[in-house]
């Protein structure tokens, strides 16, 4: 069995390579959560620039994973490469598209979310490993 990705970038590489996309995603978010606390390997786990798949609205979603991790989790630096164009959606997008979602999750999406014009819940990225709370944490942080 492989090790979970290290990286958001190895993540997208292993969906490249065939994965199921839910999968790697998930798995990284876990190690990433397993690093709560230790500042500088969360962010070494989203420096380095994922491919662009050419497949939105993962790109977009990717792109908005690298930014709101580092939003929600209080690191230092947001990294240039989530800025890329094809790092955002020319229509919204609706994680569940049931017409009475709609207002709530255009209200509850997370700015990096949101620019990107994915709506979803509060806690997109929530996992098992989830930290129960991070530091300085506000609702308008991010």
């Amino acid at each position: 069995m492989p090790m979970r990705p290290q990286s958001l970038k190895e993540a997208v590489e292993r969906i490249i390579a065939g994965e199921e996309e839910r999968i790697p995603i998930a798995e990284f978010l876990d190690e990433f959560y397993l690093r709560h606390g230790k500042t500088a390997e969360q962010q070494a786990m989203i420096a380095d620039p994922p491919p662009v798949l050419g497949r939105q609205p993962l790109d977009a979603y990717v792109g908005a994973i690298g930014e709101h991790l580092v939003r929600r989790w209080g690191l230092p630096t947001i990294p240039s490469w989530v800025e890329d164009e094809g790092r955002f959606l020319d229509t919204p997008f609706w994680v569940d598209d049931l017409q009475l979602m709609k207002p709530i999750l255009l209200r509850d999406s997370p700015i990096a979310f949101r620019r990107r014009l994915i709506f979803t819940e509060f806690e997109p990225l929530r996992r098992g490993r989830f930290p129960v709370e991070a530091p300085g944490f506000t609702d308008s942080s991010f």
